[in-house]
C-alpha cells in the first residue's frame, strides 16, 4: 500500500507516456534580485452580508429572522387563516398550480405585499421556469408595471411590453384578473386594465397560474381560474410545496395556531408575529438548529398580549422535549422575557417552538438564543471564525458590497432589540443588523486583520426613499464612532456601548460599483467626500470605485482613466471588480495582470503616482477545482504586480447552502459544519507561504504560471506554480548562487476539474506535501496536469 498519496500521485506523473508530458520547465532563482515588495494584504479578505455570512452564519445568533422582518429561509410559504403567505427574501420565488395543458382561461386572485422591496408576480401559461408569462406588479424597485416573457431557447425572460409606471402599496390587497386568449395576454389591477398584448412571436401557448415575489413577501386569497366559456377548472387555496428541512432555517405554524405578519406596532422594525390560539398548544416553530447535550442556551422572547396560561419556549427533537421554560403572562406592552435551556441530548434537526398555552393572543418579536460559550468567546460561530482565522487575512473590507451603497450604520449598533433592520431584501435575506460595527471590528481583532470599511455616499439607486438625508455627515459620524476620542460626540456613543478606547479604523472605502452614475458624476462624489473624510481623520487612507472587468471602455480602463484623472490626487487606492468565466482558469489571471498593468501606466502618469491598485472583489464563478486553479494563477499575478497593486480580496467569503445563486464562496456551511472550497485551499496554502519580496524568476515558465519570492531575513524561498494544462509539467530549479538546503513540495492536485469538496466530503480537493531531495545544485519535481504547487526552499 502507498502511503504517501502525493508521492504516488508525482511517481505517476513522472511515468507517463511522453505524449502526456510537457517538456521540462527549467528555471533559476536570484535571490539577489528583488524585482518587488509584495504586500501582504493582496491577501486580504471581503465580507459581506450575503447569503447569510453574518447573520446566520458568523454571528452566532441561531435564530434566523429574528425580528421577523422576512429575512429566514429564502423561500417560505405557509398557509394562513384563508390565504397563503411567503414570507422568505429570495428573489424569483413562484408557486405554480393546475394544468399545464390549460390554454385560453381566466385567472383572478387577491394580493397583498407585507413587505420588501418590490410587489408581486402574477403568472399564466407558465410550463416551466423558462417559458411563461408573468405580470411583474411593482417591479424595478416598485416603479412600474410591466409584462415579462420567457421561452424556449432563452437564457433569460425579459419584459415584452413597455413599464408602465405604478407602484404597491404595503398592507393593501389588491383584485387580480388576468385573461389568455388566443396570442393576447390581458392583466387588471383593481379593474383597471394594466396590461395588454399580443404575442405575435413564440410565446407560451399553454400552461399552468402562478403567483409569486421578488425580494419581497406577501399574502394571495381567492384564487380562481376559469375557461373563457365559465367552466371552473380550479378554485382555492392551491398546495403548497413540502418544506424543505435540514437546510436553511425558518419559521412555521406551529399547532392549530392562527398566526400572520403584523404591522400592530412592532418592537422595531417594521413588522413582528401575531400568534392567536384557541387553547391547544400552538404557536411558531423554527428548524434546524443544531445543539449539545449539556450546552446553556440563552436567549429571549419579546411579547405583549394576553395569555393567561403565559407562553413555553422549547427545543424538541422528533417527539422528544429536549429542554423547557415557562414564561409569564404578557401585558398589553412589550416586554423582554429571558430564555434558558440546557438541552439534555443533542440533535442536529433540533426545532424551536414558542407556543401560547392556553387561548390568547399575543404578538412576538425579537426572539434570541445563543449557546452559552459562543457568547462567552464574544457571540462568534467558533468554527466559521476559525475558518477565517485559518486564511490569516491582514484586512477585511465590510459590509459590502451591494449591501453597503443602501446601509445605515447607525441602525447596526447598540442594544439588538433596539437595531433597525437593514432597508432592502438583499441576498436570501432581511438583515437584522446584529452583526454592526462593533462586532465587524470585534472579530477582525481576533482574526488578526485590518477593518476596511464602505460607506453608503447616498446614491439614488439605493437610496430614493431618504435623498433628503445628509450622507456626508453620516459617513463623518460613522468615522467619529470608529476614530474619535470618547469625550467626542460619537465617542460617546462608542463609548457607552463598551469600547471607550478609538478603534482607529485606517481604511475607508467611498461606496461600491457606482458605474450606475457614470466615471465623471461620481467623481464629483468623490472630490466631496473624501477632503471632508480626511479633515475629520487625517491619519486614514481612501479608497474610490474603479473598474468592472478588464475592457478598454464603458466600466473598464476607460472608467479608471477618468477616476485617475479627476481624483488621484485625493485617494490611495482605486478598488477594481472582476468575476472571471471558470473555464478561463488559464488564461483569465494573464488577461488581468494585464490590465493591472495598463492601470498602472496610468496611475504612474497622474497627480499620484504613488496610487494603488485594490482588487477588492474578484473570484471565478464555481466551487469546483477550476475556481482553485484560477486563484493560484490570480494570486500569482498580484505578487509580480506588487509595484501598482497592494490589496486583494475575493468575494463571497462565507454563503450558506441554502443560497440560490453565487456559488462561488470560499467557505461554504450549514447550521451544522462548513467545507472550503478550492479557492479557500489554495489561498490558504499560498498565504501559509507569504514572502514580502519578489525575486528573479529567469527561464520560460509555459505552461506554467509561476512567481518566486523570498522572507525578509533571506532564509525562506518560495515558488508558486499553476499548471493549468493537462500534461504533467516536470520542473528543474536551480538557484543563481549557492545550493538549495531543505525543499519540501505542498502540492493540490485533484485530478479533475469537476472535483469540489462538500459537508459530507470536505478534504477531496487538499493540499499533500512531500519533501524534494536535491540533485546537485538542482531541485527536480513534476507538477501534475490541473495542478498547484509551492515550493519552498529553507537555507541551512
Amino acid at each position: 500500500m502507498m502511503k504517501n498519496p502525493l508521492a504516488y500521485c508525482l511517481l505517476t506523473a513522472c511515468l507517463t507516456a511522453a505524449n502526456s508530458r510537457a517538456a521540462d520547465v527549467s528555471l533559476t532563482v536570484d535571490p539577489d534580485r528583488v524585482i518587488n515588495r509584495v504586500d501582504e494584504k493582496v491577501y486580504g479578505q471581503f465580507l459581506e452580508h450575503i447569503y447569510h455570512s453574518c447573520n446566520g452564519g458568523l454571528w452566532g445568533e441561531l435564530v434566523w429572522d429574528r425580528s421577523f422582518e422576512g429575512g429566514g429561509a429564502g423561500v417560505a410559504w405557509s398557509r394562513q387563516d384563508g390565504w397563503i403567505a411567503q414570507e422568505g427574501s429570495a428573489a424569483d420565488v413562484r408557486l405554480l398550480f393546475g394544468d399545464p395543458q390549460w390554454t385560453d382561461y381566466e385567472f383572478t386572485v387577491e394580493a397583498r405585499k407585507t413587505g420588501g422591496d418590490e410587489g408581486f408576480l402574477i403568472l399564466v401559461r407558465a410550463l416551466n421556469g423558462r417559458e411563461f408569462y408573468w405580470a411583474n406588479f411593482g417591479g424595478w424597485g416598485n416603479v412600474g408595471h410591466a409584462l415579462e416573457r420567457g421561452i424556449r431557447g432563452q437564457q433569460r425572460w425579459g419584459a415584452v411590453t413597455p413599464r408602465r409606471n405604478g407602484q404597491i402599496e404595503t398592507g393593501r390587497w389588491y383584485r387580480v384578473r388576468a385573461r389568455c386568449e388566443g396570442p393576447r395576454v390581458q392583466f387588471w389591477l383593481d379593474d383597471e386594465l394594466v396590461i395588454d398584448y399580443t404575442d405575435d412571436g413564440p410565446g407560451p401557448a399553454r400552461g399552468r397560474a402562478g403567483v409569486g415575489t421578488w425580494s419581497t413577501q406577501a399574502q394571495f386569497r381567492n384564487f380562481k381560474v376559469a375557461s373563457l366559456d365559465g367552466k371552473l377548472l380550479h378554485e382555492g387555496l392551491p398546495p403548497l410545496p413540502e418544506q424543505t428541512t435540514g437546510v436553511a432555517p425558518g419559521w412555521r405554524t406551529l399547532g392549530n395556531a392562527k398566526v400572520a405578519a403584523s404591522t400592530d406596532s412592532p418592537l422595531n422594525g417594521a413588522l413582528c408575529r401575531r400568534v392567536e390560539t384557541d387553547g391547544a398548544w400552538g404557536g411558531l416553530a423554527q428548524r434546524p438548529l443544531s445543539i449539545r447535550a449539556g450546552e446553556v442556551y440563552r436567549g429571549s422572547v419579546w411579547a405583549r398580549g394576553q395569555a393567561a396560561g403565559g407562553l413555553a419556549v422549547r427545543l424538541v427533537a422528533g417527539d422528544k422535549i429536549l429542554a423547557e421554560q415557562t414564561i409569564a403572562a404578557p401585558s398589553p406592552d412589550w416586554h423582554e422575557f429571558p430564555v434558558e435551556l440546557q438541552p439534555t441530548a443533542a440533535s442536529d434537526d433540533a426545532e424551536l417552538q414558542i407556543g401560547v398555552r392556553g387561548p390568547g393572543t399575543v404578538w412576538l418579536d425579537q426572539v434570541s438564543l445563543m449557546p452559552e460559550s459562543w457568547r462567552q468567546a464574544g457571540g462568534f460561530r467558533p468554527d466559521l471564525l476559525q475558518a477565517i482565522a485559518e486564511l490569516r487575512p491582514p484586512v477585511i473590507r465590510w459590509p459590502g458590497g451591494c449591501f453597503a451603497s443602501p446601509y445605515r450604520w447607525k441602525d447596526g449598533i447598540g442594544p439588538q432589540h433596539r437595531r433597525g433592520p437593514h432597508p432592502k431584501n438583499m441576498w436570501d435575506d432581511k438583515e437584522v443588523n446584529s452583526f454592526g460595527t462593533d462586532e465587524f471590528i470585534a472579530m477582525c481583532r481576533r482574526v488578526g486583520a485590518e477593518p476596511l470599511i464602505v460607506i453608503n455616499i447616498g446614491t439614488p439607486e439605493w437610496n430614493r426613499d431618504v435623498l433628503d438625508n445628509d450622507f456626508l455627515q453620516e459617513a463623518l459620524d460613522w468615522i467619529e464612532y470608529c476614530n474619535g476620542p470618547a469625550d467626542s460626540k460619537w465617542g460617546q456613543v462608542r463609548a457607552a456601548n463598551g469600547h471607550p478606547e478609538p478603534y482607529r479604523v485606517k481604511y475607508w472605502e467611498i461606496d461600491n460599483e457606482t458605474w450606475h452614475q457614470g466615471a465623471e458624476t461620481y467623481a464629483e462624489w468623490v472630490n466631496r467626500f473624501a477632503p471632508a473624510m480626511r479633515k475629520a481623520d487625517p491619519s486614514i487612507k481612501l479608497a474610490a470605485c474603479g473598474s468592472a472587468g478588464y475592457g478598454d471602455g464603458g466600466n473598464g480602463l476607460a472608467w479608471n482613466r477618468v477616476l485617475i484623472e479627476r481624483c488621484a490626487d485625493q485617494i490611495d487606492y482605486l478598488s477594481i471588480h472582476h468575476y472571471e468565466n471558470p473555464n478561463r482558469y488559464a488564461d483569465g489571471p494573464r488577461a488581468y495582470e494585464q490590465f493591472f498593468r495598463r492601470t498602472g501606466d496610468l496611475i504612474a502618469s497622474s497627480k499620484n503616482p504613488g496610487l494603488k491598485i485594490y482588487v477588492s472583489e474578484w473570484n471565478a464563478q464555481s466551487t469546483d477545482w477550476r475556481t482553485g486553479l484560477y486563484c493560484g494563477g490570480l494570486l500569482n499575478a498580484f505578487e509580480r504586480c506588487g509595484d501598482v497593486l497592494e490589496i486583494g480580496g475575493p468575494a463571497l467569503f462565507l454563503r450558506h447552502v441554502s443560497a440560490t445563486a453565487w456559488d462561488n464562496a470560499f467557505v461554504n456551511f450549514d447550521h451544522r459544519t462548513w467545507f472550503p472550497a478550492p479557492n479557500y485551499v489554495v489561498m490558504k496554502l499560498w498565504r501559509e507561504h507569504y514572502a514580502p519580496h519578489r525575486i528573479a524568476l529567469e527561464g520560460p515558465t509555459d505552461p506554467l504560471n509561476a512567481v518566486a519570492t523570498k522572507s525578509e531575513d533571506g532564509k525562506s524561498l518560495v515558488i508558486k506554480a499553476v499548471n493549468p494544462s493537462d500534461e504533467a509539467v516536470p520542473v528543474r530549479v536551480k538557484l543563481a548562487s549557492g545550493t538549495p538546503g531543505k525543499a519540501m513540495l505542498h502540492l493540490i492536485a485533484p485530478g479533475d476539474l469537476a472535483a469540489r469538496n462538500t459537508l459530507e466530503a470536505r478534504d477531496v480537493v487538499q493540499a499533500r506535501s512531500v519533501r524534494v531531495e536535491p540533485d546537485g545544485a538542482t531541485l527536480r519535481f513534476t507538477l501534475p496536469p490541473i495542478s498547484c504547487g509551492v515550493l519552498e526552499i529553507i537555507s541551512d
